[in-house]
């Protein structure tokens, strides 16, 4: 028989009022609504020794507060002045149960906890400001020549290519049914020592010059300079004109990229060099669009050679 707590504990205190014993009363209740011996004898004293209440007791050191708007306000203090705080400090602060805690913050504040992305560099205020201005100016010149300024702009970057990079978690995922046992994978898979550096050059067209360095070396002044002469010649032979219509090269500010050397071979290009703010990869193409999916789609394949 279905029947509410109260409704139960009410038929309880009924029979203790009409002195039915203990064993009796336990043998009904089990019958008709499957209660335990132990709940029938602790609500059968309770009612013997005068008590009339049908509720359970409050918990102690735990006040029944209802979620007000003041309380609200709070928990939204506490989470301004430290975006650390947890749950259970919250709960001790102001005195209310860890499941009010949890309402106010997920269904009323809507707030969930995150870990911190990790960046290549903290910026500051006026490394902030610097590519703020600079994006602006782009953005200003791109609205003012529209086509006529990203069709002159060639972009470049190197990169390591390793002959091995383990597949990521998210690429090893696969189905399974449910009594089939989970995929395995060994901790012990490193990025191999073989690698090669490639530049790697292109326009809104498509790629222009890819080029790798002999095993061993990096990128440096010198050899940069002798890439750029490489990627003079590919323009020269893939799109005819675009020399004499001018080119606009966008890079970072590696050492090698801002080299003196480097600047007096883009003056004897008569090539333009945009700006590009400090530790902004987010506004490279090369890191942004083509080393990340590169990269993606070739983990998990081990090459034995630099060809």
């Amino acid at each position: 028989m279905q029947a509410s707590k109260k409704e139960q504990r009410g038929v309880i205190r009924f029979l203790a009022t009409e002195g039915v014993g203990g064993r009796e009363m336990y043998r009904r209740m089990k019958a008709v609504y499957g209660l335990s011996r132990s709940t029938v004898m602790e609500w059968h004293k309770r009612f013997l020794e005068g008590s009339e209440l049908l509720e359970d007791d409050a918990r102690p050191g735990q006040a029944n507060r209802v979620i007000t708007p003041e309380m609200i306000a709070e928990v939204h203090d506490l989470v301004l002045n430290n975006r650390r705080v947890t749950v259970d400090e919250i709960h001790q602060l102001l005195g209310i149960s860890v499941g009010t805690t949890r309402t106010i913050m997920h269904q009323h504040l809507k707030l969930r906890k995150i870990c911190a992305q990790w960046v290549p560099h903290q910026l500051t205020a006026e490394q902030r400001n610097n590519r703020m201005a600079l994006s602006l100016s782009h953005l200003q010149r791109y609205h003012e020549e529209e086509y006529g300024f990203l069709s002159h702009i060639v972009t470049g970057d190197e990169t390591w290519c390793h002959h091995f990079e383990p597949e990521s978690k998210r690429q090893s995922k696969q189905w399974k049914h449910a009594t089939s046992p989970p995929p395995k994978k060994s901790k012990a898979v490193h990025t191999s020592s073989g690698k090669v550096m490639m530049s790697f050059f292109f326009d809104h067209k498509g790629p222009l010059l890819v080029e790798f360095l002999e095993r061993g070396t990096t990128i440096n002044a010198l050899r940069f300079q002798a890439t750029l002469q490489n990627l003079k010649r590919a323009i020269k032979s893939q799109r005819p004109g675009m020399l004499s219509n001018g080119v606009i090269l966008l890079h970072d500010n590696a050492r090698p990229h801002t080299a003196n050397a480097v600047k007096t071979t883009l003056q004897q290009f008569w090539w333009e060099m945009l700006e590009h703010p400090p530790y902004s990869p987010d506004l490279s193409p090369c890191d942004f669009h083509v080393f990340g999916p590169l990269k993606q789609a070739i983990r998990g394949h081990r090459f034995t050679m630099d060809d």
